[in-house]
């Protein structure tokens, strides 16, 4: 029993941090989140459900709208919440003003992960439309979590930062709404290297995404890593 217990004595505390950061990040809104959450998964599922099964539709419906409507609000007070309680010099003279940071936004964006991966699953046949609609959900929630992370070390509000990420989401629309579904392809496409275009096309929207996820990330790095702007 003891060796039981122990064992699962780190998830439960990992649990429990992740429920504290996120308390926290949402000001102690915790509940109301999750309520509004099953309110717009609900709204999004009937109408993915209306919409004939279509995997592009589904997937913005129940990955997308959430992420923007409840995700981009939550993140984007990461540090204007350390501002307002007036203790953002000392949230900065921590060891690690990026850990610190870091680790207020993980739970948030691993629940959009989990909860857009559980939806596509019982929502999507099973086949490469499905393994590609689980793959951007990935990428857009960490995206979504890096750029507000970016806007948040330079702008004062939340406010701002929210808006700040929506103009910039905007200017990556066409790589963050881009449709998981390739649909049936003759023999004879056009291919590239040897790859369908349509194929090759969704695997460059891949490589976009990702690519724009690793350089935001080191630019919010680098402001983290000298705390002192942040304060002036």
């Amino acid at each position: 029993m003891a060796d039981t217990s122990s064992r699962f004595d780190p998830a439960l505390t990992s649990l429990l941090s992740a429920r504290y950061a996120s308390e926290l990040l949402l000001a102690k809104r915790l509940w109301l989140f999750l309520v509004a959450d099953i309110v717009l998964i609900f709204q999004a599922l009937l109408g993915a459900l209306a919409s004939g099964g279509e995997v592009g539709a589904m997937y913005q419906r129940v990955v997308i709208l959430p992420q923007l409507l409840l995700g981009l609000p939550a993140l984007s007070t990461v540090v204007a919440l350390e501002r307002r309680a007036g203790s953002l010099d000392l949230a900065l003279a921590v060891p690690s003003t990026e850990r610190y940071f870091v680790r207020r936004v993980v739970p948030v964006c691993g629940f959009l992960i989990l909860q857009g991966s559980l939806l596509l699953i019982l929502l999507v046949d099973p086949g490469w439309d499905l393994v590609r609609a689980l793959v951007q959900n990935l990428e857009t929630s960490v995206l979504l979590t890096v750029l507000t992370l970016f806007w948040a070390v330079r702008l004062k509000s939340s406010g701002a930062v929210a808006v700040a990420s929506l103009i910039s989401i905007a200017l990556l629309s066409k790589w963050v709404f881009y449709s998981p579904a390739i649909g049936f392809f003759s023999a004879d496409v056009p291919r590239v290297v040897g790859v369908p275009m349509p194929i090759a096309a969704w695997i460059w929207n891949a490589a976009v995404l990702a690519a724009a996820i690793f350089i935001l990330l080191q630019y919010a790095r680098r402001r983290l890593r000298r705390p002192e702007v942040m304060l002036a």
